[in-house]
């Protein structure tokens, strides 16, 4: 797929407005930058024959070839166009849908679904459940996936400390030996809470080897680990949370909220904001984002194809 310099420009302001950036004092020139960069690098990605042949090989639809899992552009209407391509969510072969960007805003379940009647046709062989978009809030769809939540670290920080947070203490984590522990607490979260087992996954240890990765102790006792990434929100400084996992022993005390807030002031003050994405059916975690002053930004909306 090639973009020339006007289309470029179009869908990366689109993208840019599906996020709520009021009040954040945010570098726009290095956000459009970073928007840019991603969009470009995403597309030579997933159209690239290595890429389309790994789907392939790992999703196994019958009948499908390559090309039909490379990255598509169709013109809705003049100036307005849409990039469009199969996805798994959660990487899980049962649960294909149809992930859309508009070089436009949607703001309605009909709008995206006026555009799946132009697309439906290449995507028969997936029998995809969904389709989805991004929005800068909660627009009229079936059901809501990832929410972005962000907060300026300074004000983080600034929020007051737990009674007991001197008493929590953060230790390198140096090997795997943590991980059958942190997956059985996975499991029993998904015993718990089964709806959401395709959406709040577990990491995998490689995917956090290269993290600030700490064990969290309290009065000498394991309760839980965080895992932190420097990585820039629209190009400007901040800290990624792949993960704030408690045991279920410790959940509903208000630990996770004075774990996250100690953190960044001990690791990541130094950085402009503290941001992650969230799946919004995973109440705890929200409320724990919310609490620190981590507000939602932007929405990924999903609508049924079935």
């Amino acid at each position: 797929m090639k973009l020339n310099e006007n289309e470029l420009q179009s869908f990366v302001m689109a993208e840019l407005n599906t996020y709520d950036l009021n009040d954040l004092s945010l570098n726009t020139e290095l956000a459009l930058k970073e928007i840019r960069d991603e969009l470009l690098e995403e597309l030579e990605d997933l159209n690239s024959d290595d890429t389309k042949q790994a789907r392939l090989d790992y999703f196994k639809v019958q009948g499908a070839k390559k090309d039909d899992y490379r990255e598509k552009l169709i013109e809705v209407e003049k100036d307005k166009a849409v990039i469009y391509g199969i996805r798994n969510m959660g990487g899980n072969p049962e649960i294909p849908f149809i992930q859309i960007r508009p070089n436009f805003s949607i703001s309605s379940k009909e709008e995206s679904l006026k555009i799946y009647d132009l697309i439906k046709e290449d995507f028969k062989l997936f029998k995809p459940l969904y389709l989805s978009f991004q929005a800068v809030r909660k627009a009229h769809a079936d059901f809501y996936g990832s929410v972005h939540m962000i907060a300026r670290t300074s004000e983080l920080i600034n929020k007051e400390k737990w009674p007991h947070e001197d008493s929590i203490e953060f230790t390198n984590i140096s090997d795997d030996s943590y991980y059958d522990w942190y997956t059985k607490g996975y499991e029993e979260f998904h015993t718990d809470h089964p709806e959401l087992k395709n959406k709040v996954t577990i990491n995998s240890s490689e995917s956090m080897k290269d993290t600030l990765l700490k064990l969290v102790t309290l009065g000498g006792e394991r309760i839980g680990l965080i895992a932190g990434e420097e990585s820039n929100f629209l190009g400007n400084s901040g800290v990624y949370f792949h993960e704030i996992f408690i045991s279920k022993k410790w959940k509903g005390k208000g630990l996770a909220k004075a774990i996250q807030r100690k953190f960044v002031e001990i690791f990541c003050s130094e950085l402009d904001f503290v941001w992650g994405t969230i799946d919004c059916n995973n109440l705890p975690s929200y409320k724990t984002a919310s609490s620190n002053g981590r507000r939602p930004v932007r929405y990924e909306c999903f609508v049924n194809l079935k």
